[in-house]
């Protein structure tokens, strides 16, 4: 089993009666959280250990009833010791 993290974004058009739905949803599914919402769209983000996970997780959000559409906006993925490792700062003159 791998050490790697999955951080995505996903944008879901749905109907204002699937709010609730995705809401429930995000507390019965790990790691994933309502970002943003207005007016029949939302963007989910979705923290997981591996991209399986994150496809089953789309599919789930797909699945409810109201949801016209799941897309994949962004998607990374490293091992998690990386998130911990110090970041360099560049100045203009570096970059």
């Amino acid at each position: 089993m791998s050490d790697d993290i999955h951080i995505a974004s996903f944008l879901v058009h749905h109907r204002p009666e699937a709010d609730a739905l995705i809401d429930q949803l995000t507390l019965i599914w790990g790691g994933l959280e309502v970002a943003a919402r207005d007016q029949g769209r939302s963007i989910l983000l979705h923290e997981v250990d591996d991209t399986r996970t994150m496809l089953d997780c789309m599919d789930a959000v797909q699945s409810l009833p109201g949801v016209i559409s799941v897309n994949l906006v962004y998607h990374h993925a490293e091992p998690r010791s990386a998130l911990n490792a110090p970041v360099e700062r560049q100045t203009r003159s570096q970059a």
